[in-house]
């Protein structure tokens, strides 16, 4: 190991975890997005086939992680920040990590605090200042930003079986609403609406690039396919069963106009006289994965961004990207806003998650072949 990776290595020190936890901690956080307006937009592409919308971007998904896999085990010790420097020089690695990286999570945790923040007026706090409910997920996720990458891992372990049991709660409270009919026609819009431009809605996942950048602490990149493996297809998983539900309880022409599609899901449960409107009890649920996302999304561009700039800790850049993704999020007028500005965002995700690892495989090739010609 030289001395720039040794140093580098002094830089950020994070904590240990397993492999199960960073299992459950990457599949909560790929969740996510099911709670908010994601499913509707799929439901515009796919029509009744937007439960097989996920199956092309399980496979986009796991070749990103292969070649992620690829990429990390060029340089051991190393995150993809460090990999980035070596592949494109100091100064270029440094501008791709800030442009490619730092930016584009910083403005995806911006826009899931609205998307959240969103929800929660719709849900239960329809009086109150949209400013204060940002700030409220803001100091959740500052909050577990801080205590570090060990605590959030530790977190979801211990959430999980709850978000779990919510969602097949729901699920299996909605049988006797299900009318298989809603499935036809099978392929939905067309082959190509489903196969090709859902594939391509469903293959951009945040955690592609988070993991690159937290591979330390999940054990190293000899760990890297079989995690990232297991939650690709626990996430995909939840998400077409989650897909499936929605489709055979409502009409795809009427779920396609819900802003928020699982809210509208928990509200048709119907138990009994007694047991209605069992939404409320879904947002503690929506609480915590809102949280987790965010303070994982800010642990991933603080420290990115400290690693980039060889500071000794990614804490102090806690306040100054917290307070931008504060402002970011009240950009956007209002939520039709915020909603096509996240579409926008989930294509721009396609240069870390998949673009850079084949830039670095490539440029590592090419200083690689130029070295042994220089021989």
């Amino acid at each position: 190991m030289s001395h720039r990776q040794r140093m580098v290595g002094k830089i950020i020190k994070e904590g240990m975890f397993g492999p199960g936890e960073a299992v459950i901690l990457l599949a909560i956080s790929s969740i996510s997005r099911l709670f908010l307006s994601y499913p509707g937009m799929l439901f515009e592409i796919g029509g009744p086939a937007t439960w097989l919308t996920p199956l092309g971007g399980l496979v986009l998904a796991l070749a990103a992680i292969f070649v992620l896999s690829l990429v990390l085990k060029k340089s051991p010790g190393s995150t993809i920040v460090e990999i980035n420097e070596q592949a494109f020089g100091p100064y270029l690695g440094v501008a791709v990590n800030i442009l490619a990286i730092v930016m584009v999570l910083e403005l995806l945790g911006a826009t899931y605090i609205r998307e959240f923040s969103e929800a929660m007026l719709v849900t239960t706090l329809r009086f109150t200042p949209i400013s204060v409910v940002d700030a409220a997920f803001l100091a959740l996720g500052l909050l577990g930003a801080y205590l570090g990458i060990e605590a959030l891992a530790r977190t979801a372990r211990l959430t999980y079986l709850y978000v779990l049991a919510a969602l097949l709660f729901v699920i299996l409270a909605l049988i006797p609403f299900w009318n298989f009919h809603n499935l036809l026609p099978l392929l939905g819009k067309g082959p190509k609406e489903v196969f090709i431009l859902g594939s391509l809605s469903t293959a951009t996942l945040a955690e592609l690039v988070i993991a690159g950048v937290i591979i330390q602490a999940m054990g190293g990149a000899e760990k890297l396919t079989r995690i990232g493996y297991r939650f690709i297809f626990m996430g995909f998983g939840l998400m077409m069963i989650t897909l499936l539900d929605l489709v055979l309880t409502y009409n795809w022409t009427v779920s396609e106009e819900f802003t928020q599609p699982f809210l509208r899901l928990a509200r048709t449960i119907y138990l009994g006289r007694f047991f209605q409107r069992l939404e409320a009890i879904f947002i503690l649920v929506w609480v915590v994965v809102g949280a987790l996302k965010i303070a994982l999304l800010l642990y991933a561009t603080a420290v990115s961004l400290a690693r980039s700039l060889k500071l000794p800790d990614y804490r102090p850049l806690l306040w100054p990207l917290g307070l931008a993704m504060y402002i970011l999020s009240l950009l956007p007028v209002d939520m039709v806003t915020t909603i096509r500005l996240d579409n926008y965002l989930r294509w721009l995700l396609f240069v870390p998650a998949y673009l850079l690892p084949l830039l670095i495989l490539a440029a590592l090739w090419l200083k690689g072949r130029g070295a042994r010609a220089g021989n």
